[in-house]
């Protein structure tokens, strides 16, 4: 197995021992475990699935105007789609398991098995999990492993629906991803996690434009 000669400082986050270890990176099998840097990557991974839910949702399912903005302006529609397809990625690659084939996924699964967790932050976390599989993630696998990532042929040919889910399930799974975020945040970096609303405020302003120019 080929050697990447990639070192990492990581501090090793335990209250009797203070001090810096080298983690040495194998080929893809990787000796991790977690730390700041890789909850900040982990924050921002979510931050972004929720600007791209976000921006779906401002542009269309909360646009009351959104029959009229799409019979006007067609390609809204496709847009539509876009947005929504790309946000369900967003969300079911962070329900990945920790490990693929010898390669990590940076996933609620990795922040949950390779946390310094206690036994009351571990069963929080799983219990998290399990609400977000259950509220939405099984129905965005279904979705994902048929019409998403792969062009299922049976799906096509009998224009099968896949991924559905109870309306206002999308705002139950952020809040209890956030709610997991939080958990995660506090512990590593310290406080709570604050969403970015750039993208909901750039949404609202492109329809404010498109109204403006008709």
């Amino acid at each position: 197995m080929r050697t990447l000669d990639i070192m990492l400082e990581i501090k090793h986050n335990n209250n009797i021992l203070n001090q810096d270890r080298r983690i040495i990176y194998y080929g893809h099998n990787i000796m991790i475990e977690l730390n700041k840097e890789i909850v900040e990557e982990f924050c921002d991974l979510c931050d972004r699935s929720h600007e791209a839910w976000i921006t779906h949702k401002t542009l269309f399912d909360d646009n009351p105007k959104v029959e009229d903005l799409i019979k006007d302006l067609p390609f809204f529609s496709r847009l539509s789609i876009i947005t929504q397809e790309y946000s369900l990625q967003q969300f079911i690659k962070l329900h990945d398991p920790e490990k693929q084939k010898g390669y990590n996924n940076l996933s609620f699964k990795f922040i949950i098995k390779y946390g310094n967790w206690s036994k009351e932050t571990l069963k929080m976390l799983n219990d998290l999990f399990d609400k977000m599989e259950e509220t939405m993630g099984r129905s965005i696998k279904d979705a994902r492993n048929n019409v998403l990532s792969h062009n299922d042929l049976n799906t096509i040919i009998n224009k099968l629906t896949h991924g559905k889910f109870p309306l206002g399930a999308d705002i139950e799974y952020i809040n209890l991803m956030h709610e997991f975020i939080n958990i995660v945040h506090d512990q590593y970096i310290g406080g709570v996690y604050i969403f970015r609303d750039l993208a909901k405020r750039e949404a609202e302003n492109l329809l404010e434009r498109v109204q403006i120019k008709k």
